[in-house]
């Protein structure tokens, strides 16, 4: 039986589980502690990380090791919180704690945000924030409603790379707002004329006007016989076991971050499954329920 209390909420933690269940805060640009250690080789860090995040793995271990003998300060374009968490790791791993990462979005709960290098205590909070810009996208959209997907389309059309730009904040009829880096806010602003059907103006605002709207909040509790993606992804999205499943085979679903394609795969408090248009869920607890060979699955949907 399930019962379910739709509520608002802040964003929740983002919870990125990669060989360990370390979070990926979402609250602020912020000071990674890296505890002292004996360096790791390169190639070894490269082995151990995510297939598809070996290359910018790669390339912050190489400009933390830069910023570690020379004393500069090198920022990394927008990464998702899987990626910011196996850099993170492999930035610790080299450089132990003389080296920091400190991430930040744009605004408190951006999920894309830039990671910038900097030795212990090197930068301060107001350089960091600089390393993203907001531009401000206005267009009449009340007759043509656009999507993030529409407003991003648009973006990668002008040939930006999909690194250069972070959260994308649809604000409905207005257009929306989209955290960007200092140097695509200029390019954007003269290069993106339409989306969709729609004319827009892109100008560079100051952070201070950016509203993020609070995200839809559903809590969500479970009896379930496992704790299979299957079984856990349908209860959550509210649809069948079938109809998730061939979301899962089409690619459409991801956890934490990356892309998985069968529906056995187990589940754990603080994983994070994303289903194309149909939001983010939350796994927050799993319990034995109170029936032999059954769980209690507590679950947080973000609409």
């Amino acid at each position: 039986m399930r019962g379910v209390v739709a509520r608002h909420a802040p964003l929740a933690r983002a919870l990125v589980r990669a060989g360990t269940s370390q979070p990926t805060s979402c609250a602020r640009a912020r000071r990674i502690s890296t505890p002292s250690a004996a360096p790791l080789d390169v190639e070894v860090i490269l082995r151990h990380a995510e297939p598809e995040h070996r290359d910018v793995v790669k390339r912050a271990v190489e400009r933390a090791e830069r910023v570690r003998d020379r004393w500069t300060v090198e920022t990394i374009e927008f990464l998702d919180p899987g990626a910011l968490h196996s850099v993170e790791n492999a930035v610790r791993a080299v450089c132990g704690d003389e080296v920091e990462v400190r991430a930040w979005g744009g605004f408190a709960s951006a999920e894309r945000r830039r990671a910038t290098i900097a030795r212990a205590d090197s930068v301060d909070e107001e350089e960091i924030r600089d390393t993203v810009r907001v531009l401000r996208v206005q267009g009449n959209f009340m007759f043509d409603a656009a999507t993030h997907r529409d407003f991003l389309g648009a973006i990668l059309g002008t040939g930006i790379k999909r690194e250069k730009v972070g959260d994308i904040v649809v604000t409905g009829e207005r257009g929306a707002d989209v955290m960007v880096s200092p140097e695509m806010a200029e390019f954007l602003s003269t290069a993106l004329t339409s989306v969709r059907t729609v004319k827009v103006e892109a100008r560079e605002v100051d952070a201070s006007e950016l509203k993020v709207p609070e995200p839809k909040v559903e809590d969500i509790f479970s009896s379930e016989s496992s704790t299979r993606l299957d079984a856990l992804g349908s209860a959550g999205f509210r649809m069948s076991r079938s109809k998730f499943v061939a979301h899962v085979e089409s690619g459409d679903v991801k956890v934490n971050w990356k892309e998985v394609k069968k529906g056995r795969y187990d589940l754990s408090a603080g994983d994070v499954v994303s289903c194309r248009g149909k939001g983010r869920l939350e796994v927050v607890d799993i319990q034995p329920a109170r029936k032999e060979g059954r769980f209690a699955c507590n679950l947080r949907r973000y609409v």
